[in-house]
């Protein structure tokens, strides 16, 4: 690469990342894209490519191979160079090339991305997972599977990574092998035997709001733009009915009685739709909503872009606009923390921890359970002995 390639591509690295500084991309994720391409620049540096080569498949295999860094960790070369060609540094986007699985991998990939509108990053994750179980298997048929070699899998696999990462990488495996066994690949569900080790970090008792907090954020919200409205109908679904930011992008109009003040939830994570009471002012945010935000279009979807093609927003799209209002109104919070609020306001309430994790749609008791570290008030009468 000629050392004006590699300057521009300094200054073009240096551009991005203060750009995700003034998205408000968190320290720890502008760390660690950072971090990585700091190599790609070393690589580039040693290369004799043009700005406009350097994003191709075969230049990213090459560079993946000459790093030595996992496939996932390679995402904010991607983001770079989408970064590049939206402000017109690079003549075409980085295509995208992956190699193809055996057809059941492919159809676990259609489905679970079909079924949980997973977004892509998840896909390229559950598919660098998949790739390397298939040459650990080395053409072994699925169905002569165990449990013991999937551990062994998992156990060279995960070595170097974090604990959330390894996480993550049980999950797409335990997915896969729901799948096998709802195909008949399987004759029994291994999923249930996959588990890893106690994850400490969950110990850490939920983010929510204190009353000041809510009184300050609901008081601070703006009613003057259409994107205010749509946001602040999400910030009243959120925090009435303690939807996650998918379920909320999944909203139908369908799904919402407007006569008897209710709405229908069919797209939870446990698959156990519900239906509940719409609270008179969660009811007046979407209302005014899709009086002053919402444009006319055939799409059902509750919340949709203000742009044209128009579609459902993502849960991206949510969880990054509730999060951006929270910033605005000084709460160092995520979307979730109004979920977390939502939790526990039921149990300050008398809900027992089975009824939340009903409302709340959790697939495991486990999950819910952490909800009760947060009952500050118990705590306080436990510990202080004080008059709540």
């Amino acid at each position: 690469m000629k050392r004006q390639n590699t300057k521009d591509m300094s200054q073009a690295v240096d551009a991005y990342l203060r750009w995700m500084a003034s998205a408000q991309y968190s320290p720890h994720t502008i760390e660690f894209y950072q971090w990585i391409l700091k190599h790609w620049i070393e690589f580039a540096n040693a290369s004799s490519m043009a700005l406009n080569d350097l994003f191709t498949p075969e230049v990213f295999k090459a560079f993946e191979s000459a790093s030595r860094l996992k496939s996932i960790s390679l995402i904010p070369i991607r983001s770079l160079a989408r970064y590049l060609y939206e402000n017109n540094q690079l003549e075409a986007p980085m295509q995208t090339f992956h190699e193809r699985l055996p057809n059941i991998y492919e159809q676990y990939l259609a489905h679970y991305e079909d079924i949980r509108n997973i977004n892509h990053t998840t896909i390229l994750r559950c598919r660098n997972v998949f790739l390397s179980l298939h040459r650990h298997l080395d053409d072994d048929d699925l169905s002569t599977l165990t449990i013991e070699k999937i551990d062994g899998f998992l156990k060279h696999y995960n070595a170097g990574y974090s604990p959330v990462s390894q996480r993550h990488h049980r999950s797409c495996v335990r997915g896969l092998l729901q799948y096998l066994y709802c195909q008949k690949v399987l004759r029994r569900d291994l999923s249930t035997l996959l588990s890893g080790p106690p994850f400490y970090a969950q110990a850490k008792p939920p983010r929510f709001l204190r009353p000041a907090e809510v009184e300050h954020l609901f008081s601070s919200l703006s009613w003057e733009r259409p994107k205010d409205f749509r946001c602040n109908a999400m910030i009243y679904l959120a925090y009435t009915l303690g939807l996650r930011p998918m379920e909320i992008s999944l909203i139908s109009l369908d799904d919402i009685s407007f006569a008897k003040k209710e709405i229908r939830l069919v797209n939870r994570k446990n698959t156990v739709p519900l239906r509940l009471p719409l609270p008179e002012e969660t009811l007046k945010a979407i209302v005014a909503h899709m009086a002053h935000a919402r444009h006319q279009t055939n799409l059902r979807a509750l919340f949709v872009t203000f742009t044209a093609p128009y579609r459902p927003v993502s849960r991206y799209t949510v969880s990054y606009d509730i999060s951006t209002c929270l910033h605005k109104t000084g709460i160092s919070e995520s979307a979730y923390c109004l979920r977390h609020t939502y939790a526990q306001n039921l149990l300050e309430a008398g809900a027992s921890i089975f009824q939340v994790k009903e409302m709340l749609g959790h697939d495991r008791i486990q999950t819910t359970q952490r909800y009760i570290h947060v009952h500050t008030q118990l705590m306080r009468k436990a510990l202080f002995d004080e008059t709540i």
